[in-house]
Formats: C-alpha cells, sequence, structure tokens
C-alpha cells in the first residue's frame, strides 16, 4: 500500500505487533515507545494503526468494488464484485494477515453479473449474497472459496450486512426491492420453506445485526428510518431518512447504535429495545463525511466513515457522542471499497485503495 500517516489526537506510546512477511503480503508496522510521566491522571484512550498490511499480489477486477468482510475459522474471508458488474472473487488472510488461499486470489462464482456482496458465517458455513440489481442469490460456500452451493434466488436488489440472519433458531435472509423487504426462511437442511413480506416500505438501503436469538433489519426510504426485530414482531419508524446505514447491537445492555449519511455528514441514532421507540433520537456526530460504518468490540462502538480528502477517518464512541479518531491519510476507498471488521478478537479496516490495491490496517487502543 501507499505510504500512510495516522494523526491521532494526543501523542501516544506504540501498540505495533510484529507482522511478519510472506509470498504476497507486505507489512508495516508503526508507533515508538515514549517515556510517560506518571502524573496520576488517567488519559484518554486514543486509537492508532498498530499494523498494515497489504496484499498487492491480489489484483482487483475494478477499483470501484463492494466489499465483504467475514470472520472466518481462522482470519477472514475477503470477498468483491465489481460495482459495474462481474464475477465475485476472494481471498483468505489468517490473523496476522498472512494470506491463506491462492495469492492471486480466487474466482468463486463466475456464473452471473453481481454489483453487490454480501457475507457472513452462519452456523459454521459461509454464506454469500449476490446481487445484479434486480435479483439476489443466496448461497454456501466452501470454506477454501473452492465451490459452492445456490441455496436460492429471490427478488430484489437491497442487501443488507448478512445475506443469513438468525431468528429464534430460523436461519432468515432479508432482500429489499421495490414491492418492500421481503423476508425468506430456510431450514436445518439450508432449503427455503417460505417468504413473506416483512413490511411494504421500498428501501434504499439495508442494514442487519444479531441480537441475542433475534434479528433486526434497519433500512432507509425516501423520507423515514425504518427498524423491525424479526423473532419480537416489533417495528418503529422516524420520519427522517437513513441513508447507508450500517448497525451494530450491545446485547448485554439492550441497546445498539445506528450510524447513516444525512446531508454531507453523519448522523447517529440509539436504538433503545424495548422502548416506545426503539430508534430513539438523531444526533450529529460529523459535519462532513460519508460511507460510515461501525463495529463493537464487546466494550465500545468503533466507527470510521470517509472524510472530505477521502481519507479513512477512524475512532471510537465516547460517552458525549464524540468520535475519539485517526485519520488514515492516503488510503482512499470507493464508497463501499472498505469495511471495518472485529476479526479474532482485533479490530481491522480492510480496503481497496484505487491505487495500491488490497490492504489492511490493524487498530489499536493506547494512552
Amino acid at each position: 500500500m501507499r505510504p500512510f500517516l495516522a494523526i491521532s489526537l494526543v501523542v501516544m506510546t506504540g501498540c505495533g505487533d510484529n507482522l511478519g512477511g510472506d509470498g504476497g503480503n507486505t507489512d508495516v508496522t508503526s508507533g515508538d515507545n515514549f517515556p510517560v510521566e506518571d502524573t496520576g491522571v488517567v488519559s484518554k484512550l486514543v486509537p492508532e494503526v498498530c499494523g498494515v498490511r497489504s496484499w498487492d499480489t491480489v489484483i482487483p477486477t475494478a477499483k470501484d468494488i463492494d466489499l465483504a468482510v467475514v470472520q472466518m475459522p481462522q482470519g477472514a474471508g475477503i470477498l468483491s464484485v465489481p460495482k459495474q458488474g462481474g464475477y465475485l472473487t476472494g481471498f483468505l488472510v489468517d490473523a496476522r494477515g498472512l494470506i491463506m488461499s491462492e495469492i492471486q486470489g480466487t474466482k468463486v462464482r463466475t456464473d452471473g453479473t453481481w454489483t453487490g456482496v454480501s457475507a457472513a458465517n452462519i452456523d459454521d458455513r459461509l454464506v454469500v449474497g449476490l446481487t445484479d440489481g434486480v435479483k439476489t442469490s443466496v448461497s454456501v460456500v466452501r470454506d477454501d472459496l473452492g465451490d459452492f452451493r445456490e441455496l436460492a434466488v429471490v427478488d430484489g436488489g437491497v442487501l443488507g450486512d448478512a445475506p443469513l440472519v438468525h431468528s429464534r433458531g430460523a436461519r432468515v435472509a432479508a432482500v429489499g426491492d421495490v414491492s418492500g423487504i421481503v423476508t425468506s426462511v430456510f431450514d436445518q437442511a439450508w432449503t427455503q420453506v417460505g417468504s413473506e413480506v416483512l413490511n411494504v416500505s421500498a428501501p434504499i438501503s439495508l442494514t442487519t445485526a444479531t441480537y441475542g436469538s433475534d434479528a433486526i433489519i434497519a433500512w432507509s426510504t425516501e423520507n423515514d428510518c425504518n427498524l423491525s426485530r424479526l423473532a419480537a414482531g416489533t417495528h418503529s419508524v422516524q420520519p427522517f431518512a437513513c441513508r447507508n446505514a450500517k448497525l451494530a447491537m450491545n446485547f448485554n445492555d439492550r441497546s445498539g447504535e445506528l450510524v447513516f449519511e444525512r446531508g454531507n455528514g453523519i448522523t447517529l441514532s440509539d436504538i433503545r429495545i424495548n422502548s416506545h421507540g426503539e430508534i430513539a433520537n438523531e444526533i450529529p456526530i460529523v459535519s462532513e463525511g460519508r460511507s460510515p460504518r461501525i463495529a463493537f468490540d464487546g466494550e465500545r462502538y468503533w466507527i470510521s466513515y470517509l472524510n472530505t480528502h477521502g481519507d479513512i477517518v477512524v475512532g471510537y464512541l465516547d460517552e458525549d457522542y464524540s468520535i475519539v479518531s485517526t485519520a488514515i491519510e492516503f488510503t482512499r476507498p470507493a464508497h463501499d471499497a472498505y469495511e471495518l471488521a472485529m476479526i479474532d478478537g482485533e479490530m481491522w479496516l480492510y480496503s481497496l485503495d484505487g491505487d495500491a490495491g488490497f490492504g489492511a490496517h490493524k487498530l489499536c487502543l493506547t494512552r
């Protein structure tokens, strides 16, 4: 990847680990150890990039791609399709970011012209959703990316973050089209056993998350923001659009956060389970930004977005709804060409920089 500069809020100690190189892998570690005077005052944790990995042998099919990252038994699966349409490609990396599959990447599905992809690990299976903008294919892909089994093709081209979610033991796919949100149920043999219209409002974007044994689906129309919990049978709506929203949940606190684009900036809504309106509020958190992402690490919410220069900004949400952040300069992905993901208990940013190729930044917190 191109050289980067991580600009943090305060001087910090390094948390770099030794990401050793291997065939098709390039890495850079950052951070030096500075002596810190013990003043008795607890300083704020700040994020920094503590390791960088690039995969220059993997040739992207386009600069403008839709990227999906999923936890695998060992490390991560990185899948992509070109936004203008093409085949599905992917590669596998271990927890340290070393390529475990073919170093040039694998052509996973060449039987369609796909424009969007989502992926999740469901019941120890890699499940992938692919859309051509009109119909969506849901398939189980072999762990080495070498084969797949198509489960169903359903109408609709608006995908969530996961092609399948659990709802009280059932496996459910949610896809949006002009007729609304349609859910399809799959049994224990991965056979589609039925479908129904969840809501008739036509989505322009959709996001999904797991909440205990329930599944949460949030989507935006042109005029309002919707959230449904499938098992609980609840639905909440607010009279504002939540475009390109991303959702993360904290089951222990019975809450979550929804981040989305509003005007030229980014807004956050608290999700409060079992409240009168589960989409609780709207709080502007970034005045100029786009393409938000969010992930929960078990203690705090991490948020990333692209700033006015196209650089990635990433950090965590503080108690006062500010983002304690660092900017990763010169890594400038397209709108859907990056993801924020927890992999093996660590936070990573995966991206395709159109000029430098695929890469990832490992994130740490320091004082």
